[in-house]
């Protein structure tokens, strides 16, 4: 499963997650940053675990359950976390007063 639909790909077992997901179904959200799973750029949910795609083998997938941030925009919890974001940016936006302290 790839953002909560069915998938099948014909592709080489060694090539890379990362790959899989720009280059033949156009999802660009996760980005190549070190290519070698220290900096998170490439991070993905695989069976609901974070997982740094740059590191995952095609060959891994079959059964598994994968959800980018494009499909993660579409759940409820991108929702909340989405609102927090704006409600606590229009708080910091006004700036602090002597008062808040």
């Amino acid at each position: 499963m790839l953002n909560g639909q069915q998938k099948s790909i014909t592709a080489n077992p060694l090539s890379r997650l990362i790959d899989l997901l720009r280059n033949d179904f156009q999802l660009t959200g996760a980005k190549e940053g070190c290519g070698e799973g220290k900096c998170g750029a490439c991070a993905v949910l695989m069976d609901n675990r974070l997982v740094n795609s740059c590191l995952v083998a095609v060959g891994m997938l079959e059964g598994r359950n994968i959800v980018t941030i494009e499909g993660y925009r579409e759940t409820e919890k991108f929702s909340v976390l989405k609102e927090s974001f704006c409600y606590f940016s229009r708080i910091l936006s006004v700036g602090f007063s002597p008062s808040m302290a």
